[in-house]
């Protein structure tokens, strides 16, 4: 089972406590960009004799994770999302202690992880993964940078009418918005929720999904200062030139 913190980002130590054993908690929840406590977690875990399953799709490749300073049994890695790897890809990381029972080999087909289920990853996938290593490691360090960066683009934002959900100021880079200022443009315009997508692609900006106003998600991990400020200000532009019509 999946135990992933809601807009507020809290999981409270009620929740925790009755936490049946097998849990895989989220480090970073893929909605609102919210920072766990995984550390807090993980000592609770500890203490009750859990093994603990820390989903890291959001933060291994973005920040530094350290799963033994976290207590964390197992680290479950995304090498597409957060790795700069082609996908499906990704690393799990365990004690030495589970390796018997989780890498155990088939008796029929010795080569094969029994609990590997199909295929492993191979190719490019695979090759990208290992490439992209060297650059992850670097890019890490400068997680506090890109922290500013985030709260940057919320704090630009918000002043025309976007609202930031979940913890404030921002832990991670990822942003879930409200946006009544883009909904109620879509209302008018004859593109409907799609104006917002098309806009910015006309001004060589991706990544947001097609046809949603009411709520959007983003993220400028990666980018230069220089970048992070044309997003800020081509989105001001797009929102005025909106608004005025």
């Amino acid at each position: 089972e999946f135990v992933e913190p809601g807009p507020s980002g809290s999981l409270t130590r009620g929740k925790i406590d009755i936490l049946p054993t097998g849990r895989n908690f989220f480090a970073v929840d893929g909605s609102y960009g919210n920072l766990s406590d995984a550390q807090k977690v993980g000592k609770i875990a500890k203490k009750k004799g859990y093994p603990f399953l820390l989903n890291c799709a959001y933060t291994v490749g973005r920040m530094v994770v350290k799963g033994k300073k976290l207590k964390a049994d197992f680290l479950a890695c995304s090498g597409h999302k957060s790795m700069a790897a082609s996908g499906p890809v990704g690393i799990l990381s365990m004690r030495e202690e589970f390796a018997e029972d989780v890498l155990r080999r088939s008796e029929s087909y010795p080569k094969k992880e029994v609990e590997l289920l199909g295929c492993t990853s191979r190719g490019v996938p695979f090759i990208s993964l290992m490439a992209s290593f060297p650059y992850v490691v670097e890019r890490v360090k400068r997680w506090e940078e890109e922290l500013k960066k985030t709260r940057y683009v919320v704090e630009n934002l918000e002043e025309i009418g976007f609202k930031q959900l979940g913890v404030k100021p921002k832990e991670h880079d990822l942003i879930k918005f409200e946006t009544p200022v883009l909904e109620e443009i879509a209302r008018r315009d004859k593109r409907r929720g799609y104006f917002f997508y098309e806009e910015l692609k006309r001004r060589g900006i991706g990544g947001i999904v097609p046809g949603v106003t009411r709520e959007i998600k983003m993220s400028v991990y990666g980018l230069t200062w220089e970048q992070v400020e044309y997003v800020v200000e081509t989105i001001r532009e797009i929102v005025d030139k909106g608004v005025s019509r």
